[in-house]
C-alpha cells in the first residue's frame, strides 16, 4: 500500500457532511462516498463497502468541528475579536455566525489554516488506528528545524525523499538544465511529464542549518510494459550535493515505489556521445557482445555508478546518437 499524504486525507475529510460516509479502498488507494438515500433519493449499494478492502473514515460527528472552532477562538489574542467569536459559539446557528464573524474581523485565512492542521491531526490518528502508512508532505516542505530522513539509507545530510510536487518544478527543471544539459523549455516540459499520475517522480529534499529546504536531486520512472517494466528517467543530483550518496538513495526509493506498483524490473538507457566509454567510435555491429563484455569507462560515464547499485548492461543501440555514439542499455530485476 502506498503512503497517503495527510494533507490530501485532510482535504477529503473536510468535504464530509451529514448523511455522507466516506470510505477508503486499501487496494486502489482511492476514497469513495456512500450517500444515504434519504439525502440522495437513490438507493446506493452499501454492501460493496463491507468488503475487507474498505475502511470507514470518521463521520461528521467524529470530526467535531465545533470543538475545532472553540480551540481556534482560544488562540485569538485580540480581546475584541476573541469576545466576538466566543459569542457566536453560543446557541443554534453557531457555524454560520462563526464564519460570518471570521470574515468580518479578518481572520478567515487564519481559521482555514488552523482547521486544516486540525484535520491533518485527525487524519494522522485515523491512519495509525487503521495501520495505514502516511507522509506529511506539507510539513516536510516548510522551512524549520532539520527533518529526520526516511529510512531508505543514510547520508551525512538531513534529507528526506518525497514525491515530486508542482512547488518543486522550477528547482527540478534547473537541476536538469545544470546536470543533464537540457534547454530550459525542454526541462520544464519534462518535469511536467514527470508529474503525470501514470509516472513515478521523487525528489530528495535537503535541510541545511542556515538555508531553507532545497531540492537536491530528482528521479523518475515511466511504465513501459504495463506495470511490470519501468524505464528509469531521469536521474539528476544537484552539483553541490553530488558524491554524497543521494543518487543511490533516490534509486532505492524509486525501486521501492516501482515494486509497490507491481513492477518487476527497471531499465535505463545511458548515452555515450562524448567518448567516455570504449564503445564510442567502435563498430558495434561487429562482435557486439564481446565489446559489451569488455567495456571500459575512460571518461566518467555513469554506467559504472549503475553497476554499483545492481544494474547490468543488457544491450546497446549502436549509432543511436550519431555514427559511433551508442546508447548503452542497463536493467535490474527488483522483484522475484
Amino acid at each position: 500500500m502506498r503512503k497517503l499524504d495527510l494533507n490530501k486525507i485532510a482535504d477529503e475529510f473536510e468535504t464530509i457532511s451529514d448523511g455522507h460516509q466516506l470510505f477508503y479502498n486499501t487496494q486502489t488507494g482511492e476514497f469513495e462516498y456512500y450517500i444515504d438515500s434519504m439525502y440522495s433519493g437513490i438507493d446506493d449499494d452499501f454492501e460493496k463497502f463491507e468488503g475487507d478492502c474498505w475502511i470507514a473514515a470518521p463521520n461528521q460527528r467524529d470530526l467535531y468541528e465545533y470543538g475545532i472552532m472553540e480551540d481556534f477562538t482560544d488562540t485569538v489574542t485580540d480581546p475584541r475579536k476573541n469576545e466576538l467569536l466566543s459569542v457566536t459559539l453560543e446557541g443554534r446557528g453557531a457555524f454560520r455566525r462563526f464564519k460570518d464573524t471570521l470574515r468580518r474581523v479578518g481572520l478567515a485565512d487564519e481559521w482555514y489554516d488552523f482547521k486544516h492542521k486540525a484535520y491533518v491531526g485527525i487524519a494522522r490518528e485515523w491512519c495509525e488506528e487503521n495501520d495505514i502508512e502516511y507522509i506529511d508532505i506539507k510539513r516536510m516542505l516548510e522551512p524549520g528545524p532539520p527533518i529526520p530522513p526516511e529510512h531508505i539509507g543514510s547520508t551525512n545530510l538531513d534529507m528526506i525523499i518525497i514525491p515530486l510536487t508542482e512547488k518543486m518544478a522550477v528547482d527540478a527543471a534547473e537541476i536538469m538544465c545544470d546536470v543533464l544539459y537540457y534547454k530550459k523549455r525542454d526541462a520544464e516540459a519534462e518535469v511536467r511529464r514527470m508529474l503525470s499520475k501514470k509516472r513515478i517522480a521523487l525528489a530528495a529534499i535537503v535541510s541545511n542549518p542556515n538555508e531553507p529546504l532545497s531540492v537536491a536531486g530528482i528521479i523518475g520512472a515511466i511504465p513501459q510494459y504495463g506495470l511490470t517494466g519501468w524505464e528509469l528517467h531521469p536521474l539528476a543530483v544537484h552539483k553541490k550535493y553530488q558524491r554524497r550518496g543521494i543518487g543511490k538513495l533516490l534509486i532505492k526509493a524509486l525501486e521501492n515505489e516501482v515494486e509497490q506498483r507491481g513492477g518487476i524490473m527497471i531499465y535505463l538507457g545511458s548515452d555515450d556521445e562524448t567518448g567516455t566509454t570504449s564503445l564510442y567510435g567502435a563498430d558495434l555491429y561487429d562482435d557486439t557482445y564481446g565489446k559489451l563484455a569488455n567495456i571500459q569507462n575512460i571518461g566518467g560515464h555513469p554506467f559504472t555508478f549503475y553497476e554499483k547499485v545492481g544494474y547490468k548492461i543488457v544491450g546497446v543501440f549502436p549509432d543511436a546518437n550519431g555514427i559511433g555514439k551508442p546508447d548503452i542499455w542497463m536493467a535490474k530485476r527488483i522483484k522475484i
